[in-house]
């Protein structure tokens, strides 16, 4: 039951944010200067706070973000990365996502999110871009293993917690999750702890997500 509820808030989430952007010029694409571009913690109303508090829904479990690009972007790309012991990044083998294109090229304006299925089960991400189509993608991550999903364990969640500028092919930590045994958690962050990942030495789990914009094509 709480999966559902938690995909159906993405969606009424999500719908919510889109038909809030670029109200100031209904005819416009959303598409803003380069030096504008950015991404942004999406701005809940209290409404929807009060949504989330009785789905039983946490704010670990739902964490989003809007875009706005130029009109110069072609290509979406999100991550999924698993640390290793050698406190390496590596992408997972499922989790990920892209979407691009030409003609007509992807929306220079939409949003991203992050939902926690519980039990589990891992985080699904979706991204749906600004237009009278509202396309996008869904992906979800494989369940968690066994320890972790078992529970009983300490969890650290890091996002970014302001706007960051969009530069095209630069790649942005949107979420790092970890699982601990010990009791004491530290103060996460997406983009400093993805950089250097070395708090989460000893930890049992560690994941993180992160999105590329980009102006070419992939090959």
């Amino acid at each position: 039951m709480k999966k559902r509820m938690v995909f159906m808030l993405a969606g009424l989430l999500l719908c919510s944010a889109l038909a809030g952007c670029g109200q100031t010029d209904a005819n416009s694409s959303g598409a803003v200067p380069a030096g504008e571009m950015q991404l942004a913690p999406m701005q809940l109303s209290d409404e929807q706070y009060s949504v989330l508090s009785l789905a039983d829904i946490g704010v670990r479990e739902f964490i989003a973000y809007e875009y706005q690009a130029d009109e110069n972007l072609r290509c979406i790309t999100t991550i999924r990365y698993i640390l290793n012991d050698a406190l390496e990044w590596e992408p997972a083998d499922s989790g990920s996502g892209r979407t691009y294109g030409d003609a007509p090229p992807p929306s220079p304006i939409g949003t991203i999110a992050l939902t926690d299925k519980g039990g589990g089960q891992g985080f699904t991400h979706v991204l749906r871009e600004r237009g009278e189509s509202s396309t996008g993608y869904t992906s979800s991550a494989p369940g968690l293993p066994e320890e972790v999903a078992a529970g009983g364990l300490a969890v650290g969640v890091g996002v970014q917690q302001e706007a960051v500028p969009i530069v095209y092919d630069e790649e942005i930590p949107l979420l790092v999750r970890t699982f601990r045994d010990k009791s004491e958690l530290y103060v996460y962050d997406a983009a400093r702890d993805f950089s250097d990942p070395s708090r989460f030495e000893g930890d049992l789990f560690t994941e993180a997500y992160t999105v590329t914009f980009s102006d070419t094509l992939p090959e």
